[in-house]
């Protein structure tokens, strides 16, 4: 994540939608810069890389720091693409004979709650199949974010960004931590486990005009 206290905002690290990217385009300008994970996370480093807002808002209530005062941002990505990026990530350093087969992977995962599984300090692996209306919603349904930028409108939206918090014009996107596929993102899928994405990811494919890849 990054925080500005000068220039206001707060940009949360969705994992799997360019916030590698972002986080350094917004290095210049940011008060707080987290980029460990969370085996290190107490009272003197309360934040860590992939914090959720419903964390950080607890947090700052904790430190006497107004949440409602930073414009609190959020990037989001075709669930489809999302979903095998993050397979790839988690599974990059396996031999093929050890990978799960990638549908038994995403249909032993969760959307909320436990999510992708895994330990404390790797939250991105949790996170990262998280519905988007489950990261940036508290329980009671109300929007922890100010803004959701859509990391395939990254060129459009980014410029706009920076001018809306008054940051210098930014001159190019970054592309950092980019993926590797083995195959195309369509061969990942049946007809059955885009079903499954269909009603799991509803919310966000309606809301940000996803279609299938």
């Amino acid at each position: 994540m990054r925080i500005s206290h000068k220039h206001k905002f707060i940009f949360y690290c969705n994992p799997k939608t360019g916030s590698d990217s972002f986080r350094e385009m917004l290095n210049p300008y940011s008060d707080i810069k987290v980029n460990n994970n969370s085996k290190i996370q107490g009272e003197k480093y309360p934040f860590y890389t992939h914090i959720s807002p419903i964390e950080t808002k607890e947090i700052f209530k904790n430190l006497g720091w107004n949440y409602e005062d930073y414009y609190k941002v959020v990037c989001t990505r075709n669930p489809y693409n999302k979903l095998v990026s993050l397979y790839e990530m988690v599974y990059k350093r396996y031999p093929n004979f050890l990978r799960p087969d990638f549908k038994k992977w995403v249909i032993e995962t969760k959307n909320n709650k436990t999510g992708g599984g895994g330990k404390d300090h790797k939250r991105w692996r949790k996170y990262g199949t998280y519905a988007l209306e489950y990261f940036i919603k508290d329980e009671k349904g109300n929007f922890l974010v100010d803004k959701v930028i859509r990391l395939e409108d990254f060129s459009q939206e980014v410029p706009k960004l920076f001018k809306h918090l008054k940051l210098p014009e930014i001159r190019g996107i970054v592309k950092k931590n980019v993926g590797k596929k083995r195959k195309s993102t369509q061969e990942y899928y049946d007809s059955e486990l885009v079903s499954i994405i269909k009603k799991r990811y509803s919310w966000e494919l309606k809301k940000f005009c996803y279609d299938l890849f």
